[in-house]
């Protein structure tokens, strides 16, 4: 009889086939353990690749808000006769022609730019925050789904380990039937169990099967090439609790998204600054060059200097409406900071709570429980194959063995949840 060790998964020597995510049979499947897990999703998540994207877009405003203004040129012909051309007789004009070359220097005067350039630069921290919060919810979500994995693994091969067992048990009736000692309805029961227990490994099967597909998502994989875990569920030594208040304050510290919302409201402040010096007007001086066509009137060209000063004059707009949004955006983020405080310490009490409970369940889950509950289904099973026990109670000990199993199975793949959970959730690796 073909047993499952204590620590959730099966032996070694007999590793059961992986369905793919199509739903196939594992041929060369690649191997990953947890580590290569995280790794491959930190280099081919494509969500992880679109935040890179955003950090790359804000550095590129920040050398937008950088550059200087373009020199404007304007040329121009003025004074072109209509019909016939000028002359003593018929004055006007002269013609001429004028080059303009302006450029504005109230980027320089108040400062423009350079509120421009700090507000661009707390944008990139901005992003570069929710873009290290983004790398703490999808590692998060490939450790989930990694432990999902193993235990779909683990309860597939306890279903098909429990088939096997019902499989002997119905050989067993059936020999006791052919000689006399059991009537036909035990082995029919029998067979009633053993298709409740082939529903269970296809549902199993069908568990696993998605549980791999969920992983596939954090990897990037998009090939049909099927996958394989590889590690365990075992609990060497389970970490020691942590207070909620401990864990709370170390998550203010580290939690990506606190400082992305920290950095946004100084990005909020440094935007009401900008547009406050938005304010001023726009000044541009202007220097040209002006040539007159005075020889059709007997006169020598006249060549001359032009100095300009464009300015506009701020009497209605002055900027008041984006002033005014901009300090209503500095608010808003201080709310939502608030917000997400409140939100956080019920975020890490939950993470604490669900920790301490399995933590708990595993002290209490004691291995040899399913020692006991080995050794009573098997020599149940025994004295009913020499007739010294009912039907009824085999059933009952080997339905008992599967459920004491599944609960080892399942408070393991709870506890590594719970504590990864917890992690991210501080936003730092503090429980091991």
């Amino acid at each position: 009889m073909q047993d499952i060790v204590q620590s959730g998964t099966a032996p070694a020597a007999s590793p059961a086939p992986l369905p793919s995510a199509g739903g196939g049979i594992a041929g060369a499947a690649r191997e990953l353990t947890l580590n290569q897990a995280i790794g491959r999703a930190l280099e081919a998540d494509p969500q992880i690749k679109a935040g890179l994207e955003s950090i790359r877009q804000a550095e590129a405003d920040l050398v937008t808000a950088g550059l200087l203004p373009n020199p404007e040129l304007t040329a121009d012909v003025l004074m072109i006769p209509w019909a016939q051309p000028w002359r003593e007789t018929r004055q006007g004009g002269p013609t001429q022609t004028d080059a303009l070359v302006s450029f504005p220097i109230d980027w320089f005067l108040f400062g423009k730019r350079a509120a421009a350039i700090v507000t661009a630069q707390k944008g990139v921290d901005v992003t570069a925050a929710q873009f290290s919060d983004l790398l703490r919810r999808r590692i998060a979500g490939t450790i989930a789904a990694f432990y999902d994995v193993l235990e779909a693994q683990a309860l597939l091969d306890l279903a098909r380990v429990d088939l096997d067992n019902l499989s002997q048990l119905e050989q067993i009736t059936a020999n006791r039937v052919e000689l006399g000692g059991a009537g036909t309805i035990e082995l029919d029961r029998v067979k009633v169990f053993i298709f409740g227990s082939r529903r269970e490994v296809r549902s199993r099967e069908t568990a696993l099967a998605t549980a791999i597909a969920r992983l596939r998502t954090f990897l990037g994989y998009s090939d049909d090439v099927p996958l394989k875990v590889k590690g365990n569920l075992d609990v060497a030594a389970p970490a020691a609790p942590l207070a909620a208040d401990a864990a709370f304050a170390l998550a203010e510290e580290n939690r990506p998204d606190l400082i992305a919302w920290h950095r946004q409201i100084a990005m909020a402040a440094a935007n009401v600054e900008l547009e406050e010096r938005r304010a001023y007007p726009e000044v541009k001086p202007a220097f040209g060059y002006t040539n007159q066509f005075q020889h059709e009137m007997n006169q020598a060209n006249a060549d001359s200097w032009n100095v300009i000063l464009q300015m506009r004059l701020p009497v209605f707009d002055r900027n008041q409406g984006n002033i005014t949004k901009a300090r209503s955006l500095k608010s808003q983020a201080e709310h939502n900071l608030t917000a997400q405080l409140v939100s956080l310490r019920a975020e890490i009490l939950e993470a604490v709570k669900n920790f301490e409970a399995a933590r708990d369940a595993l002290l209490i889950d004691d291995p040899g429980q399913l020692d006991a509950a080995r050794n009573v289904r098997d020599k149940i099973r025994a004295a009913y194959e020499l007739g010294g026990k009912p039907l009824i109670d085999v059933l009952d000990a080997q339905r008992a063995y599967r459920e004491t199993f599944r609960l080892h199975i399942v408070s393991r793949s709870s506890y590594w949840h719970s504590l990864y959970a917890l992690n991210a959730a501080i936003g730092k690796q503090v429980l091991r």
